[in-house]
């Protein structure tokens, strides 16, 4: 049995642990699980998970409650099947969605779960950096995925819904280093229960800065109705990505100045792939032993890395290159 200490980082240990405890059939205990957070052990979140994973590969498991700080889980054979999940008040899809990825590598027929919880939420990936960066850039390389947006749900009421479907898959090498200078930068700007001014304001601030960066901006306006309220833009230029929320007392043209900047320093690193999607892309990058060029380094990747390479037969190396970082899989 693999034995994971979860006490340097958070839940992704967990996620990544746990997917590819699914699709290798390894076992896995996790020990210490966030343990250095404030709030310590299994959430909410974690645990829709785990038992997402659990009925995809009939597996026996341990631990599993609010709070837990130990999770064993002993994987059966995968067997695909459609469901339902209920996350409970605004836990991340995206986070969820992320722990299944990997299995597209081991099923041999596809299925449908639908996710009910949180689109966009903090300290999570927005669902539309989800589908626009994540799920485009693995489908460049044979990762087959299908994702609708049915309800948008922010924090804390939630109320999000999601339908998500994966295929059998085959990766394909992976070679994804430079950035292309792609100079199109497209987007969304989103209200729930406000006045779609908001999402227009955000908008123009957002296209207006574009423009002064010799960038075109395409952002598209949505206005939607539910039991949570919230607002946040979200943009993406090729392969780099960017967003974030409204929060109450902040001006939609501050929303949008953040998000247009943080987009700008990704870009000016010269890498393919900005921070975040630098450490999701690391169990592909183990099984397809390719390279990827990532504008920063973050414990997230550090932590992805150090579970990857207890699974499977590989060897990370990073190295310093032009503005940011080369990451590549070796065979051991």
């Amino acid at each position: 049995m693999i034995v994971i200490d979860g006490s340097e980082g958070g839940g992704q240990i967990l996620r990544t642990a746990i997917a590819l405890s699914a699709l290798t059939g390894e076992s896995v205990k996790i020990i210490n699980i966030r343990k250095m957070r404030k709030n310590k052990g299994l959430g909410r979140q974690h645990i829709a998970c785990v038992k997402a994973l659990k009925k995809l590969c009939n597996a026996e498991v341990h631990g599993l409650y609010l709070g837990s700080e130990e999770l064993i889980f002993i994987p059966s054979k995968l067997s695909p099947k459609d469901f339902e999940i209920d996350i409970g008040s605004a836990g991340s899809i995206s986070l969820v969605i992320q722990s299944l990825l990997p299995l597209t590598l081991g099923i041999n027929k596809s299925f449908t779960v639908k996710i009910k919880g949180g689109t966009d939420v903090k300290n999570a990936p927005p669902i539309d950096y989800t589908k626009n960066i994540t799920l485009k850039i693995l489908d460049k390389f044979g990762v087959k995925t299908e994702l609708k947006v049915l309800k948008r749900g922010f924090y804390s009421e939630g109320g999000g819904l999601v339908e998500f479907k994966e295929f059998p898959s085959k990766i394909e090498y992976i070679d994804l280093v430079e950035f292309s200078n792609s100079n199109l930068v497209e987007g969304i700007a989103y209200v729930q229960n406000l006045d779609v001014n908001i999402a227009r304001r955000m908008r123009k601030r957002a296209v207006d800065l574009l423009n002064k960066n010799r960038l075109e901006g395409l952002i598209k306006i949505e206005s939607s109705k539910g039991i949570s309220t919230g607002a946040g833009i979200v943009l993406w230029n090729d392969t780099i990505g960017s967003s974030y929320l409204g929060e109450k007392g902040l001006r939609a043209e501050i929303v949008a100045e953040r998000a247009v900047n943080f987009l700008l320093e990704e870009r000016s690193s010269g890498m393919a792939l900005d921070r975040y999607m630098g450490d999701q892309i690391i169990p592909f990058l183990g099984y397809t032993k390719g390279k990827v060029g990532v504008s920063k380094i973050t414990d997230h990747t550090i932590n992805n890395i150090k579970v990857v390479e207890k699974f499977l037969d590989v060897k990370f190396y990073i190295e310093k290159y032009k503005n940011g970082y080369l990451i590549e899989g070796k065979d051991v």
